[in-house]
């Protein structure tokens, strides 16, 4: 873990998102660089040195979190890939995402898979590098702990966000552009900060920008103040959260009473200046070394169509694939993508030409060879002995290959599960959960296990602290394996109860197909239980869509509307006499190994439902 230091979460799905129309994107005819630099690769319309500029900004910018964290991981499974833009082509990248936000200095956009930044070079170098930066420092965070409150996660984004290059200087510390908030508003009270979530203030922007302001205080406090160690204390905290310690009881042991501490930060923030961090840039990076090229047009279409598919704008991102594969037909990018881009529009068999396309021009493709093998397999519930002893040894391939790429590890524990092999299925599970420590059901995965081996305390302890962290699909989850651990074995603490709409009607089963066509998401379920007729559901407009961090699609590739059929799901609706009725909740649960266990524990009830969760 780190000295310093959203399960899956419900998603928002709308029917409308499912039928984007297609537009043509502007064109990329204009001269596209690549510059390469140590640990950062920047694509760019301006200059070579305008594209070494922001490689070395980005490079001073690791450096600042090797120096200030011990044994942090900074290179993840999901490579970044940084568009620096002039401003006169800026809209040519995601046309739909830029309605609207003229005034964005850049974005950065988290994929699982893949991580694109998006910068203006006519405002980055100032300030407004900070959205970028801000996101980074996630990213770099939630490659090292399992969970942060989210005062200290977007906390630490703002404090190292704003982190400034001044000639022979890096400044740690600077203030936020939120700061002015906590001169003229008062305080959140801290008990309020410590139990907010990322969405508590979303409706009301000055009190949202005031978490923001009060977030980074916090950590600049912890950092820089009076009696913190120099930040030694904040070290202790994230170590109590990442031993698995209540947060209440973390804080209180790190920075004592909360409204004590409180009165602190208020004294803090009233101070005319803070202090800052000063480092020495990296003395040996000489951004002219860099090596430079120019793209062919084939390989800036399938870069500017990254970008586009990171903001989600699969359209434009579709006709930039296809040009590129027009263009050049042996470049394995653009065949990669759009295989995936046609999975999820139920093209299967296009998808795996274009996958077979990918690998074919080049082997080292190791998302399209792991897409191949996971969609032209039979479910590893259905394969037989041999069948699964074939997809393994596939699988070692594609992590020999991609080391740090979680998906096939999971598979890997999967399969070992399967085959009886409990040890190598936990070592493979607690590797997948180091590679990416955010992903809630990468523990229940393990935590799955560890009951299997007849270590049912460690279990549930796994179990409550998913659900008391992670929210919608990932807690009820967190829930369900608490059940299943006998109470004799539960860790103390409050019951555990789902988190679904008290108001709707629960079902489990199994999902036995879904689509999206008009008038919306129509999902059809065969509930759990004998003689029990299927259910059809049916969203027309938004509803909470969760599903497992173990589907091999993962949450790059997941829809509702294609490949759900088989797997298990609890759904929550409210009746409509006379009418379908209206999904609320759909949670797409994967079909794991059944668990032998001696006697299962009976579920806990959800008093305050309207009708008792299954």
């Amino acid at each position: 873990m780190p000295q310093l230091v959203p399960s899956h979460r419900r998603l928002l799905a709308c029917f409308a998102t499912c039928l984007a129309l297609a537009h043509p994107p502007a064109s990329s005819a204009q001269t596209w660089r690549d510059i390469q630099s140590p640990h950062f690769r920047v694509v760019t319309d301006g200059s070579e040195k305008d594209g070494r500029d922001v490689a070395k900004e980005f490079e001073q910018m690791r450096s600042v979190f090797a120096a200030r964290f011990e044994n942090l991981t900074l290179e993840t499974g999901a490579p970044l890939l940084i568009v620096a833009v002039r401003e006169p082509g800026l809209h040519a990248l995601a046309p739909r995402f830029w309605k609207e936000r003229d005034k964005l200095a850049g974005e950065f956009f988290q994929g699982w898979e893949r991580k694109y930044a998006m910068v203006r070079l006519d405002s980055f170098g100032d300030l407004n590098q900070a959205v970028i930066f801000h996101e980074y420092t996630h990213s770099i965070f939630h490659a090292n702990v399992h969970w942060l409150p989210a005062w200290l996660d977007e906390g630490l984004a703002e404090f190292y966000g704003y982190t400034r290059f001044q000639g022979d200087h890096i400044y740690i510390g600077a203030p936020s552009v939120r700061y002015a908030h906590l001169r003229s508003d008062p305080l959140i009270p801290v008990p309020e900060m410590l139990t907010a979530n990322d969405r508590t203030f979303f409706k009301d922007e000055r009190r949202n920008d005031l978490f923001y302001g009060e977030a980074w205080a916090m950590v600049h406090y912890m950092t820089f103040g009076d009696g913190m160690g120099h930040g030694a204390k904040l070290n202790n905290f994230m170590r109590l959260l990442e031993s698995g310690t209540p947060q209440p009881q973390a804080f209180q042991q790190a920075f004592g009473d909360p409204k004590a501490f409180e009165s602190q930060l208020s004294d803090y923030i009233k101070r005319f200046t803070f202090a800052a961090g000063v480092m020495p840039p990296m003395q040996s990076l000489d951004p002219k070394s860099f090596p430079a090229k120019v793209l062919t047009k084939a390989e800036a279409d399938y870069n500017l169509g990254s970008i586009d598919l990171g903001a989600h704008d699969s359209s434009a991102a579709k006709i930039r694939f296809q040009a590129a594969e027009v263009a050049d037909p042996n470049l394995a990018g653009p065949h990669e993508e759009l295989g995936f881009l046609v999975w999820r529009e139920g093209h299967d068999d296009d998808a795996k030409t274009e996958w077979q396309k990918a690998i074919a021009a080049d082997p080292s493709s190791y998302r399209s060879s792991f897409a191949l093998l996971m969609s032209g397999n039979p479910p590893l519930k259905q394969q037989t002995p041999q069948q699964l002893d074939q997809t393994r040894h596939a699988l070692e391939a594609i992590h020999a290959t991609a080391p740090r790429f979680a998906p096939a590890v999971v598979e890997l524990a999967l399969i070992q599960w399967r085959q009886g092999q409990l040890n190598p299925a936990y070592k493979s599970a607690l590797e997948a959960e180091k590679l990416e420590p955010w992903r809630a059901e990468y523990h229940l995965l393990t935590a799955r296990i560890l009951l299997q081996g007849r270590q049912p305390a460690v279990a549930a302890t796994y179990a409550r602290q998913v659900a008391d962290r992670w929210p919608g699909s990932d807690h009820d989850e967190a829930v369900d394996v608490w059940n299943l651990v006998p109470a004799a074995s539960r860790v103390d603490g409050p019951p555990l109860t789902l988190s679904l709409p008290p108001d709707t009607t629960v079902a489990r089963g199994t999902i036995l197909s879904t689509s999206c066509d008009k008038p919306g998401v129509t999902v059809t379920l065969q509930p759990t239980g004998p003689n029990t007729p299927p259910l059809k559901l049916i969203a027309t407009g938004p509803f909470e869509n969760g599903f497992a961090d173990t589907l091999w699609v993962g949450e790059d590739h997941y829809t509702p509307c294609f490949h759900l059929g088989g797997l298990p799901a609890v759904v929550a609706y409210k009746p409509s006499p006379g009418d379908t009725p209206r999904l609320m909740v759909l949670e797409v649960r994967d079909d794991l190994p059944a668990l032998n266990l001696p006697t299962p524990a009976p579920p806990t009830p959800a008093p305050t439902a309207a009708t008792p969760h299954p």
